[in-house]
C-alpha cells in the first residue's frame, strides 16, 4: 500500500462568498494554496506554515482557517508481465 497526503483548509466562513459556498479544500502542497487564496484570506503567508511545520503533521490553527495534513491511502498497481 502506498501512502501519500494532501494539505485540508478548513475554513470558518466560507472565503468565496456568494461564488462558492465550500468551507473545504484540498491541496498537493502548501504552495498550491496560495495560487487559490491570498495571505489575507488564509490569515498568514507559506513561510509562517513551513516555520511552524504543517508539512511534518503540525496543524495551522488561525483565526480564519485550520490547516492539516491528511494521510490518502491507495492500492498499488499490480502489474503482472
Amino acid at each position: 500500500m502506498s501512502v501519500d497526503f494532501v494539505y485540508r483548509v478548513e475554513f470558518k466562513v466560507p472565503p468565496l462568498l456568494g461564488v462558492d459556498e465550500r468551507t473545504e479544500f484540498y491541496f498537493g502542497s502548501l504552495a498550491a494554496i496560495y495560487e487559490v487564496f491570498t495571505a489575507r484570506q488564509i490569515g498568514c503567508k507559506v513561510t509562517r506554515l513551513w516555520n511552524i511545520g504543517v508539512s511534518h503533521g503540525n496543524p495551522y490553527e488561525g483565526r480564519r482557517c485550520r490547516i492539516t495534513r491528511e494521510h490518502i491511502f491507495r492500492k498499488r498497481r499490480f502489474n503482472p508481465e
